[in-house]
């Protein structure tokens, strides 16, 4: 389970009790910092802590502050400045040269309940999108907290519904683009999330190698369906951790497995004929990670026996990155390596090697820097002296 799909699940064991809990989501970096925006850390009553919003630097202060900051019930923006050269800085293992800002809200308060339902129901069907104020003027009718939630499946809901009108371009963009974003309006701010389902991983084979491909994807919370022709090998029993196990037929071998435009599939059958007729079936479906296990002369000779142009179709064959890897272990750590990097758009290169950020910059739209409305400010280099409030 992924670190949102941990959060979620938390926050039903919670149910709509008496017992509270303390929801904090970064919604804007500038600069740079370990984690990026929609990032989260659920504190819980008995202090244990769900997620992280930084590399450890903020999460202690954050969840002992989290509580008095929302002591009214309504949500808080604080930003935590990081950027400081000061001592007491790197005294809290600082330094990360940026700015955070953190939406702290009550997950018993309506707004943030009906967002975490949605997001639940978002990662079970086709994606959404969450709009959230972070920041508002008097004149804005929302306020910080307030949400327009729209799904890719139809509807928009939310208490701040009413911004439709001046979302629903950025709204299309964050859905299409698959790109969260902050958004300046005229007299108010707001975080528009892109919730997407979790990667859907396909393992056609499931050989010992396949074992450790399983391990690796359910770890980053993919959700992962493994089919072989062999009952004895596709047996739910061999790979625990795996969402589906299916047993393929030999007449129709995707019968019952289900491949969509976002999925990611891996052939590693060890099996020429086999991975000729996968491929034949495959190849129209055009999922967005495709990669074909064994050397490059072996993918070249199936393409000619399918009398298909290999450079029609963007295969990676051999699959996975080179690491060097011979082990089984290090070569499932290639191959999710290299659909980590596709899924990314990125090469899969050194980062020493990058001169432009390693993260892709926030993308910001309307009248953000104009936007003049000041926020809460906590400098880190004074988060000592604030654990005595």
């Amino acid at each position: 389970m992924d670190e949102f799909g941990a959060i979620l699940a938390a926050r039903r064991e919670l149910g709509d009790g008496d017992q509270d809990a303390v929801l904090a989501t970064v919604v804007h970096v500038r600069g740079s910092a370990y984690r990026r925006p929609g990032a989260r850390m659920l504190i819980l009553p008995d202090g244990r802590r769900i997620g992280s919003i930084s590399g450890g630097c903020l999460e202690g202060d954050v969840a002992k502050k989290a509580w008095w900051f929302t002591a009214d019930g309504r949500p808080s923006v604080r930003v935590y400045d990081t950027s400081s050269d000061e001592d007491a800085v790197w005294e809290f293992g600082l330094g990360c040269n940026g700015e955070i800002q953190v939406l702290l809200e009550r997950v018993g308060t309506p707004s943030a309940r009906e967002a975490l339902d949605f997001a639940g129901t978002c990662r079970e069907s086709g994606g959404g999108v969450m709009a959230v104020v972070i920041r508002s003027t008097s004149s804005s009718g929302v306020s910080v907290g307030d949400r327009l939630l729209y799904s890719c499946n139809g509807g928009v809901i939310g208490n701040a519904s009413g911004l439709w009108p001046s979302l629903s371009a950025f709204v299309s963009e964050t859905v299409s683009e698959r790109q969260s974003r902050l958004v300046g309006l005229d007299d108010c701010e707001v975080f528009l999330e892109w919730i997407a389902p979790p990667q859907e991983l396909v393992i056609l084979g499931a050989g010992h190698d396949a074992l450790p491909v399983v391990s690796l994807a359910k770890l980053l919370g993919w959700t992962v369906t493994v089919a072989d022709g062999r009952p004895a090998y596709a047996s739910p029993a061999r790979f625990p951790l795996a969402d589906r196990v299916v047993v393929m037929k030999p007449d129709a071998p995707l019968a019952g497995i289900r491949i969509h435009k976002e999925a990611a599939v891996v052939m590693m059958t060890h099996n020429f004929a086999q991975d000729a007729k996968l491929l034949r079936a495959i190849l129209p479906l055009r999922p967005r990670y495709l990669g074909l296990l064994g050397p490059a002369n072996r993918a070249d000779r199936l393409f000619h026996d399918l009398g298909v142009r290999r450079d029609s179709f963007d295969v990676h064959a051999p699959v996975g990155l080179d690491i060097g890897a011979s082990t089984p272990e290090a070569i499932a750590l290639s191959i999710i390596s290299e659909i980590q990097a596709e899924l990314a758009g990125r090469p899969g290169l050194k980062l020493r090697h990058r001169r432009d950020s390693i993260h892709t910059p926030a993308l910001e739209a309307g009248a953000t820097n104009h936007f003049s409305l000041p926020l809460p400010e906590i400098p880190v280099c004074e988060i000592g002296q604030l654990e005595e409030v």
